[in-house]
């Protein structure tokens, strides 16, 4: 069987090239193909829905607000990346908003329904105290992808949208967009997802391992292969690697999940109103057959 791994095309993914690359996949015995999903998390879980994908490296709050909210066809198997995701709130370059102060109750332009820019909004809106009860704290325009949406806070038709910081560094830095702020959750920002039909299988737990081996060697060599690694994939300048490989970190075992994460990501997307009482427990969201939850 090939199992199909959906990812995001992000420095986050470079494992995974590695991975492929050096042939790690298949010295495990497994086929593996890599499914780029430049839609996203919301993209992925769709896509796991329609068997297109089988594993899902996607955002934390995603996945955990998707299991809570009757999505039943995958489950978290793992961490990826343990140090959480900072987002950059982006406006047009003529735009009237110099930072988040201006930003309640205006239109934000997100990927998809339930995806990490559509989620976030709300945990912004909660720091803010701008959640009221019967009241949508902003207008969302969802757009499926990262260039529609810096389309759209030019064009007027959205006032901000928020992705990942480096990601949407190139752009301000040309002047495209412009950054007016940051939020960054207390959550890891990466956790893999599984279709449920893959849940009985050693070969998840094999693709697993290679990923894990990818990722040791990628941080091993932050100082200089991995570097021009990422340099070379995604064109990035020089500082902006070195500076993100300041702020990752890599789980150090896969399969592991912190219960303390999963705990906190549930009473935030609750208090934001995004997952419905009663709230799920850790134990909902994972495969204990792959995953261990760990305090």
């Amino acid at each position: 069987m090939t199992i199909r791994i959906g990812y995001v095309p992000e420095h986050f993914s470079t494992p995974l090239y590695i991975a492929r690359d050096n042939e790690y996949f298949k010295e495990s015995g497994v086929d593996v193909e890599l499914v780029l999903c430049p839609g996203g998390t919301g993209e992925m879980t769709s896509k796991l829905e329609d068997r297109s994908i089988d594993l899902a490296i996607a955002l934390t709050e995603g996945l955990v607000a998707g299991i809570s909210k009757g999505q039943d066809w995958y489950k978290i198997v793992g961490t990826y990346v343990d140090a959480p995701l900072c987002w950059a709130l982006s406006a047009g370059k003529n735009s009237k908003h110099k930072n988040i102060d201006t930003l309640q109750k205006t239109n934000v332009a997100i990927s998809r329904i339930g995806s990490g820019s559509h989620i976030m909004a709300f945990v912004l809106a909660d720091q803010r105290d701008w959640l009221k009860e019967n009241e949508a704290p902003f207008d969302f325009n969802v757009l499926h992808n990262f260039k529609a949406m810096r389309d759209a806070v030019n064009d007027g038709s959205s006032d901000y949208f928020m992705w990942e910081t480096f990601t949407t560094k190139p752009y301000h830095d040309s002047g495209e967009v412009k950054r007016i702020g940051q939020i960054t959750p207390p959550w890891p920002a990466f956790m893999f997802a599984a279709h449920t039909s893959l849940l009985s299988s050693e070969d998840l737990k094999k693709v697993l391992e290679a990923i894990q081996k990818a990722t040791d060697l990628f941080m091993a060599e932050k100082e200089d292969a991995s570097v021009k690694h990422v340099m070379r994939i995604l064109d990035y300048p020089e500082k902006d690697v070195r500076d993100w490989f300041k702020t990752v970190r890599y789980a150090n075992n896969l399969r592991q999940v912190s219960r303390g994460a999963l705990d906190v990501t549930l009473s935030t997307l609750r208090k934001a109103d995004v997952v419905p009482e009663p709230v799920k427990k850790p134990e909902d969201l994972i495969d204990a057959s792959i995953a261990e939850l760990i305090n």
